[in-house]
């Protein structure tokens, strides 16, 4: 399986969290949730490739030694696509670097669905789509409400809608910041709100 995990600009990603952080803090703070994803799925047994073009998130990449992908513009669902297609004829999985409770854990079965020719998905909370995996092409449809769009780009592919606290938490706002530290799988982000 290849785990494709899109990323922005670390200087210029989180500006949601706003005044509740300062641009430096929010940098590292998402360097650190693309670190925990990579780990994920690098604890999952897949192999990892990052897709941007960010001069800051292509030096990280080449500090942690992770593979990276030139992301072809056009937003996140040409990112994807670039990344099915780098796939070949793998498995892949597309999977936001925004997630701060995910652990390998919350990847058991995927690829095993996904070998049985199932589309996974899993809903981030506001109806977005966090992680999406399966084989050969799909028609991505990412932005507000892209869950139930996707769910029906998948509707012959024996869909997996696959519900796990790792998968459903992303970190966009100053409130998802604070319910994500208060679990106990996020008290590594107290070190951000201090």
């Amino acid at each position: 399986m290849l785990a494709a995990i899109p990323l922005k600009g670390f200087g210029s990603a989180k500006t949601r969290l706003g005044d509740s952080m300062a641009p430096g803090a929010r940098a590292r703070i998402a360097a650190a949730l693309a670190d925990r994803v990579v780990r994920a799925c690098s604890g999952a047994g897949w192999s990892v490739v990052v897709v941007s073009d960010a001069p800051d998130v292509v030096s990280w990449c080449r500090e942690a030694a992770s593979d990276v992908l030139p992301d072809p513009g056009a937003g996140l669902d040409a990112a994807a696509t670039a990344a099915v297609t780098h796939a070949g004829g793998r498995g892949w999985v597309v999977v936001h670097g925004d997630l701060p409770l995910v652990t390998p854990a919350d990847l058991d079965g995927i690829a095993g669905w996904v070998a049985a020719g199932s589309v996974v998905l899993a809903p981030s909370r506001d109806g977005g789509t966090n992680l999406i995996a399966g084989t050969g092409g799909f028609r991505f449809a990412y932005g507000p409400g892209s869950f139930a769009r996707h769910v029906t780009a998948a509707a012959t592919r024996a869909p997996v809608v696959l519900i796990r606290s790792g998968l459903a938490v992303e970190l966009d706002t100053p409130a998802d910041l604070l319910a994500a530290q208060r679990h106990p799988a996020g008290a590594w982000l107290a070190a951000f709100l201090s």
